[in-house]
């Protein structure tokens, strides 16, 4: 969704927006995906290209031709050697105001994109010696007059005069984060109008522009379907495009979720939880430690939204220091004050009377209340535990976790989640992976729930 930009475009009869990015932050896939969605109310749209004709754009973007029409893409490369129907020509700044306002106002033009106006400019000025200001007031004047909405690209970073000019002022970002791309739209400026997030984490996937609005805390949870049934090597991870991104979690494996940040808080958890419901519909045991603050009987409360009682009853083991609450057939009674030594032994009875192969899930922070020596031996038994029994142990790491390093070390499965702008992300450090943005899938079925993992390109 390009939702303040496309409405300002939409509501106003004469708008005027600068795009501004270096190459290669997909200015014109934007623009494109933006040109398409507001044709398709029969608004008359017109794109001016003026450093690539027509018939390379269409190779860039597949379908484009069936998407927009070919009298929507003119051609202003003025190239002696241009195929295209539609084109516009000029030598001097006046016959290129006169072609543009003759477009406009002939053909009913009410969106006018033009890519790049430096080329524009820099054509002109150079063979006419006419200021670059003198050319942008002429042209934002025809777009006032003419009641059309124009966008305007461009490759300069520095502020210019024409972004005091312009109504809005939009830039695209290209960043890196721990060597993968990251890509940012950010809006400066969009006059007479309420923004309320200035900058959105966005992919070019498919050759199409889509926007990350998804925060942290809108993953959403619900009914778990059963995905696949365990193979001879691996687990499903309980999420279709995780799966085929990291190929499940191995059988014997330590799969170490990393919060990179506190803000993410739980927001993270529907990851986890999904993975925990695919198991236990596979009729697998989970022994869950939840994290430090969080209590047992609630988490079991969270994960009902997932799978029926009577599965949870039969599958999951949970931990608790409350008397009461050992009642629950899911939850078994510690004492705050057991070593960790002990907590292992009575973990591993639990285990035995499950009979079935076990997710192991421990909040990697409550162990954090422990000495470290004790905290370092009982991950070296679960984790030589796992190898054995073809198990799977998933641990959840956060900022405050002591022996970060070392538990990084032992992982065999690492992902690392990140916040972007609001947004929650995913990348693979074992094994490697480019950044993924996750959201909730749009299903026919409201009646279950996933997550879909865009990757950023």
């Amino acid at each position: 969704m390009i939702d303040e930009v496309e409405n300002a475009l939409k509501s106003m009869d004469s708008y005027t927006v600068l795009l501004k990015g270096a190459p290669g932050t997909g200015k014109t896939t934007y623009a494109i995906t933006l040109l398409e969605k507001l044709c398709q109310d029969d608004t008359g749209g017109v794109y001016i290209s003026t450093r690539i004709d027509p018939t390379v754009l269409y190779k860039q973007f597949p379908g484009l031709e069936s998407r927009i029409p070919a009298r929507s893409i003119i051609d202003a490369t003025q190239s002696e050697f241009s195929e295209s129907e539609y084109q516009v020509l000029y030598e001097d700044v006046m016959s290129f105001l006169r072609s543009v306002y003759g477009l406009v106002a002939e053909e009913d033009v009410k969106i006018l994109i033009i890519d790049s106006w430096d080329a524009v400019s820099f054509q002109i000025g150079r063979d006419n010696n006419v200021s670059a200001e003198k050319l942008e007031i002429s042209m934002l004047d025809i777009a006032r007059k003419t009641k059309t909405r124009l966008l305007l690209i461009t490759e300069y970073s520095e502020s210019r005069k024409l972004d005091y000019l312009v109504d809005g002022v939009v830039r695209l970002d290209k960043e890196v984060l721990e060597g993968r791309t990251v890509r940012k739209l950010r809006i400066d400026k969009l006059r007479g109008f309420l923004v309320p997030h200035t900058s959105y984490p966005f992919t070019l996937e498919a050759g199409r522009f889509t926007r990350f609005g998804t925060t942290a805390g809108e993953l959403g949870s619900g009914r778990h379907r059963l995905i696949k049934r365990n193979s001879k090597s691996s687990y499903s991870t309980g999420m279709k495009d995780l799966d085929m991104i990291i190929g499940g979690y191995p059988r014997g494996s330590f799969v170490l979720l990393e919060i990179a940040d506190d803000s993410l808080s739980q927001s993270y958890r529907p990851v986890l939880f999904h993975t925990i419901a695919n198991f236990l519909l596979n009729d697998n045991g989970v022994v869950y430690m939840p994290e430090e603050g969080y209590y047992s009987s609630s988490v079991k409360q969270l994960l009902r939204e997932y799978v029926d009682e009577e599965v949870l009853t039969r599958h999951l083991r949970m931990p608790t220091i409350s008397p009461g609450e050992s009642t629950d057939p899911c939850l078994f009674q510690i004492d705050r004050a057991d070593s960790l030594e002990s907590y292992m032994e009575k973990h591993l009875e639990i285990c035995d009377t499950l009979k079935k192969p076990v997710l192991h899930v421990i909040g990697l922070s409550m162990l954090s209340t422990h000495p470290e020596e004790e905290m370092r031996k009982m991950l070296s038994e679960m984790v030589s535990l796992i190898r054995t029994t073809e198990d799977v142990l998933i641990g959840i790491l956060k900022p405050s976790t002591k022996l970060k390093n070392e538990i990084r070390e032992m992982a065999d499965v690492h992902l690392r989640f990140v916040p972007i702008s609001g947004t929650i992300n995913v990348y693979g450090i074992k094994p490697y992976t480019i950044l993924y943005n996750i959201a909730p899938m749009s299903t026919n079925n409201a009646e279950y729930h996933q997550l879909k993992f865009t990757p950023f390109l």
